[in-house]
């Protein structure tokens, strides 16, 4: 599957549509800057390039999402173990999926990992633009996305366990991201929540 034309025109695709989103934030504070500007001129206090921006965020924050459940749920499990040390705050902040270069190649990095069919995930799928951009919706898909992915990753790890444990046995398919997955073991092991997990990455990348 890695190699086949059907993956190679998913990860394509999915690019592509990440630069159209990225394009559209842009023109938005483009546009968006223009209306301060004249504001400025004309003596007034607002908007500033703070509401701008914020605007800007929520004009493409269901697109964001909707892109991000897709490929959450085709990603390899040490994959987005490695987005979330890097985007901890994907779910709360995704616009910062654009704005900060690291949480963005982080995006970029999980396009390129992800498979057109759904790989761990059984239960979650994608969420349609209108469903993400919903609050509701939103957290609900967040929460039970967390839950499975929680109990996959335990899974994955007791597995990877299992394997170093023999001697001379495969460890299937997770090459470079297994030390990552294995480093956060036992936080995912314990039973937290993915947004668990998300938090004390975040905690410990501050220090």
């Amino acid at each position: 599957m890695e190699n086949s034309p059907e993956t190679a025109n998913y990860r394509k695709n999915r690019l592509m549509l990440w630069e159209t989103i990225i394009a559209a934030y842009k023109d938005y504070i483009v546009d968006g800057m223009k209306v301060v500007d004249a504001a400025k001129e004309k003596g007034a206090t607002g908007p500033t390039e703070a509401d701008v921006q914020a605007a800007a965020g929520v004009h493409v924050r269901g697109e964001i999402r909707a892109l991000c459940t897709d490929l959450l749920t085709r990603a390899p499990i040490e994959t987005i173990v490695r987005f979330l040390e890097r985007a901890p705050d994907w779910s709360d902040a995704s616009e910062r999926l654009i704005t900060d270069t690291t949480q963005n190649a982080a995006l970029v990095d999980l396009i390129t990992s992800a498979y057109p069919h759904r790989t761990w995930a059984k239960k979650m799928d994608a969420l349609s633009k209108q469903l993400a951009a919903d609050a509701t919706s939103w957290s609900a898909w967040v929460t039970n996305w967390g839950d499975e992915f929680g109990a996959a990753a335990r899974t994955a790890i007791q597995g990877a366990g299992e394997a170093i444990g023999g001697a001379g046995k495969a460890l299937g398919g997770f090459g470079a991201g297994l030390g990552k997955l294995l480093e956060w073991a036992p936080y995912i092991l314990a039973g937290g929540t993915v947004l668990g997990v998300a938090t004390v990455i975040a905690v410990a990348a501050r220090k």
